[in-house]
């Protein structure tokens, strides 16, 4: 498996009817297990996301930073049974980090600011209003 597309295609595969999903993000790619980061591709490479569940069931796999200084996700074996590989993501899923929510951004972002901004001031100040006029 020399391209990274390809080996996503190959990992995502294994995962079968499994609600799993890949964005290329970084030069690699980011597994999507309903909603929740799995894990990354990257370079050829399968880390799957750590967590208490995840130590129990892979005690033996090989643990690699994603990057320098980040923390140590655990190497997958392109060989693991599908099976196995779907159990492991269903037992994980509690333990997976939940998205945090989005920032409203551009124009419409700036006017929320603003009317959020202004609620407060209100609020602390109730005699704005007719100074404003």
């Amino acid at each position: 498996m020399t391209d990274n597309s390809s080996y996503c295609d190959f990992i995502l595969s294994k995962f079968g009817d499994l609600d799993v999903t890949a964005r290329r993000m970084f030069g690699g790619c980011v597994l999507h297990f309903q909603g929740r980061v799995l894990g990354f591709i990257f370079k050829n490479e399968f880390l799957f996301e750590p967590g208490p569940t995840a130590e129990s069931l892979l005690p033996d796999a090989e643990r690699k930073e994603l990057f320098p200084g980040s923390k140590k996700f655990f190497v997958i074996d392109e060989s693991m049974d599908p099976h196995r590989l779907c159990e492991l993501a269903q037992a994980c899923h509690d333990d997976l980090p939940v998205p945090k929510p989005r920032r409203a951004r551009g124009r419409r972002g700036a006017l929320l600011k603003k009317k959020e901004a202004e609620k407060k001031a209100e609020k602390e100040f109730p005699f704005t209003k007719f100074i404003k006029d």
